[in-house]
């Protein structure tokens, strides 16, 4: 069968997967699972994936998803319970996670979560040095971010994995590499040859942002929960993707880990400098003309609410990539809730990036916005 046909017999299958699939959640692992997806059975191999990543048919796929999402809601579970319950452990392991915490740059929450994600049968026994043949086997000489970040690359891992007996969750599998790149002591992966850098995270950085943290406070999810569960890659690529359409997800993924990488998603109180913000009243009246298109730091607001703050080297460019949003608010209602949003700025044409940074870590401290902050415990 040629490639186009088979992309569109995918594109049918998804279809009627469309009608009959009750969340965004479930259609996604049918159509876009590495392991069973319908189209991973179609497309058996990379460059035939790569390629059909590439069509009309996988954008239209990709459309009927954001549909189910509009439809259910991004948060939609099929599962009843609340999601909390009641552990008393020691004081003396209460700091003991607590300084973890600190050290791994995650609230209490996520580092419990984390731990308790991996069942105790799959938390025991897992060779590294597995780990690190079935990398060594793969990695082209990209380093484990990449590996991670990549859905091919993540896809062959996890193949060659189970290829030589590993037979644990891909979140296991996933989170063990990491767990190797972070501690020497457990055996040390291959050197990196091939860098994986990107310098236009201006364009989308925001987006990795806002999905991040709905997830981490909807999910209670890490940032390396986030990377290494297929469930929680899948609901990361689909928020970022609705907001900045057609960018890469390794652009989106590797745009969180910079914002780790520059303290960004647990921000210190640093002190910064106070700039005065300009109101421009209702997104949707904003005459983009009359932005200035230079380095500025912007807020977004609901009934005085701070929801988004941001900074970026082009303000214009930055407020248009946000008003290409399907409902035309600047950010969509389901992240920030019901109302109508509001649009603050400052102009600051002689401020380096690092100025900027320093007023958005301390505006983040200080008023809270809804999907910039993270809150401890």
């Amino acid at each position: 069968m040629e490639h186009k046909d088979l992309a569109n017999s995918v594109l049918d299958a998804g279809k009627k997967l469309f009608g009959k699939t009750k969340s965004w959640i479930e259609f996604s692992n049918l159509v876009f699972s590495p392991k069973g997806g319908i189209i991973a059975k179609a497309f058996p191999s990379e460059s035939d994936r790569q390629q059909f990543q590439k069509s009309e048919q996988y954008n239209q796929l990709h459309e009927l998803q954001l549909e189910l999402m509009k439809k259910f809601g991004v948060a939609n579970n099929v599962a009843t319970k609340s999601g909390k319950f009641i552990v008393r452990i020691p004081k003396t392991l209460h700091s003991s996670l607590e300084i973890e915490a600190e050290k791994e740059g995650v609230s209490l929450n996520q580092l419990a979560l984390s731990k308790l994600s991996v069942s105790l049968h799959e938390s025991t026994g897992l060779s590294p040095q597995l780990i690190i043949k079935a990398f060594a086997e793969m990695h082209d000489g990209y380093a484990a971010d990449r590996i991670i970040c990549d859905p091919v690359l993540n896809a062959r891992f996890l193949r060659r994995c189970r290829a030589i007996g590993l037979n644990e969750s891909d979140y296991v599998l996933n989170h063990a590499l990491y767990d190797i790149r972070k501690t020497p002591k457990k055996g040390r992966l291959p050197p990196t040859i091939k860098k994986t850098e990107f310098r236009d995270y201006d364009a989308y950085e925001f987006a990795s942002e806002i999905s991040v943290r709905f997830l981490q406070r909807n999910d209670g999810a890490s940032l390396d929960g986030i990377l290494c569960d297929p469930l929680l890659q899948s609901k990361f690529d689909a928020i970022a993707n609705r907001l900045v359409p057609n960018t890469p997800i390794l652009k989106l993924r590797y745009a969180a880990l910079n914002l780790r990488k520059t303290h960004r998603l647990q921000p210190k109180d640093m002190g910064g400098p106070d700039y005065d913000l300009v109101s421009v009243g209702p997104v949707e009246a904003v005459n983009l003309d009359n932005l200035p298109a230079l380095p500025a730091v912007y807020l977004f607001y609901n009934g005085g609410r701070p929801i988004f703050a941001g900074e970026t080297a082009q303000l214009q460019g930055r407020i248009n990539r946000h008003l290409q949003v399907s409902d035309h608010r600047g950010l969509p209602q389901w992240l920030g809730g019901a109302g109508e949003y509001q649009l603050r700025y400052a102009s600051l044409p002689s401020v380096g990036k690092d100025e900027r940074l320093r007023w958005l870590r301390q505006f983040i401290n200080k008023e809270k916005p809804l999907l910039n902050y993270q809150k401890a415990g």
